[in-house]
């Protein structure tokens, strides 16, 4: 069956994305300059020659900026091609590099970011709501991997993806290393090893198996 394409945007739609993306292009450029808790609202607004109100529209505070972070993150993404063959674990791995390059490329800004929308309830309550993009990209990863035995059936690919940002927002934020302590390589390493193989020891170790079984009858 011959796959219906999508429909255009309208000029409305097409607007607001335009709008969104340079109210945050104007932020960006001023958190690069001054630093992220010296730029004020109204100074991003009036980069982006919006009003205050507009931008309340697209986002519920300074911080929540991020969502549109990982929006561009995931559409650099999705448009990229990986090596032909590239299973689901690959693929992942391919996208912890990618984020990670995207973040260390504004580390100073983008870590003010994140410990102000930690702390920010209205901004974690948007992020409910509006933060689809990554996570749909992920859960297209896994689900085409789990369509091909590359990944665990059972797990639902949204499950999985939010255990995927929460570990990489707990990581980002300096919640589990401290700076210096381990190097990127291992970071990455060990992200990869806890989310594709968590906590659990080999199958063939007969004490695994019976804390697995207790913990699947708890």
């Amino acid at each position: 069956m011959a796959e219906v394409a999508p429909a255009p945007a309208s000029r409305r739609a097409r607007k607001k994305e335009r709008t969104r993306r340079e109210i945050y292009s104007a932020a960006m450029q001023l958190f690069a300059e001054r630093g992220f808790d010296e730029v004020t609202l109204e100074q991003i607004c009036e980069a982006a020659d919006v009003a205050r109100g507009t931008f309340f529209l697209h986002f519920p505070s300074k911080s929540a900026l991020l969502f549109e972070f990982h929006r561009e993150m995931a559409g650099e993404f999705a448009a990229s091609a990986g090596p032909p063959g590239e299973s689901a674990v690959e693929e992942l791995g391919r996208l912890v590099d990618h984020l990670g390059r995207g973040w260390l490329e504004r580390a100073p800004v983008m870590t003010a970011m994140l410990r102000d929308f930690l702390a920010t309830p209205e901004s974690l309550l948007h992020a409910e709501e509006h933060e689809t993009d990554l996570r749909e990209l992920i859960e297209d990863i896994v689900r085409r991997g789990q369509e091909r035995g590359e990944l665990r059936r059972g797990v639902p690919p949204r499950l999985a993806a939010a255990v995927f940002l929460s570990t990489s927002l707990a990581i980002l934020s300096g919640a589990v290393y401290e700076p210096g302590e381990v190097e990127p390589a291992e970071i990455r390493a060990q992200f990869l090893e806890v989310l594709l193989r968590g906590l659990v020891e080999p199958e063939s170790h007969p004490m695994t198996r019976a804390t697995t079984r207790a913990a699947t009858r708890a």
